[in-house]
């Protein structure tokens, strides 16, 4: 028959495994990422600023969408031109991500595309901020395709 003291040291044990177990999967991973220390993303910027072009892009179609389901139909312009960016954004983070030959290409053609939204955004921004940040996180992703 067991006694509770051996329950509180076999409890006491587990508990000190897990500890150990848990600090040698930390080490791991930290020893995996100094083995990549020294790399960086491609184009981690423009990545970046694509990816934040496209949350600020979904945040504001979403917006878009609750406004027309009340009948307001004044951003059907400006959603038109923010769905053109989210999915451009899209592929111009994938193909910053893996230094596509035709990055270049395909990035002037996106500021073109960012430069259109953030322009149909600024003629809503006093009233709705969501088109003021995607209209700012526009100009910051063109510039950084302008950049290649």
């Amino acid at each position: 028959m067991e006694t509770k003291d051996s329950g509180i040291d076999r409890r006491a044990f587990l508990v000190g495994a897990a500890g150990v177990a848990a600090l040698a999967s930390t080490r791991v991973a930290v020893a995996a990422d100094d083995e990549h220390a020294g790399h960086t993303a491609p184009n981690a910027k423009l990545s970046a600023a694509a990816r934040e072009c496209v949350q600020r892009g979904e945040e504001c179609i979403a917006h878009c969408l609750t406004l027309f389901k009340s009948g307001n139909t004044e951003m059907a312009e400006c959603a038109a031109r923010v769905e053109e960016l989210v999915i451009t954004c899209n592929a111009l983070g994938k193909l910053a991500t893996l230094d596509s030959e035709h990055l270049a290409t395909f990035a002037s053609a996106t500021a073109k595309i960012c430069r259109s939204c953030e322009t149909e955004c600024r003629k809503h921004e006093k009233t709705h901020a969501i088109c003021r940040d995607c209209a700012e996180a526009c100009a910051a992703c063109a510039k950084e395709c302008e950049a290649v």
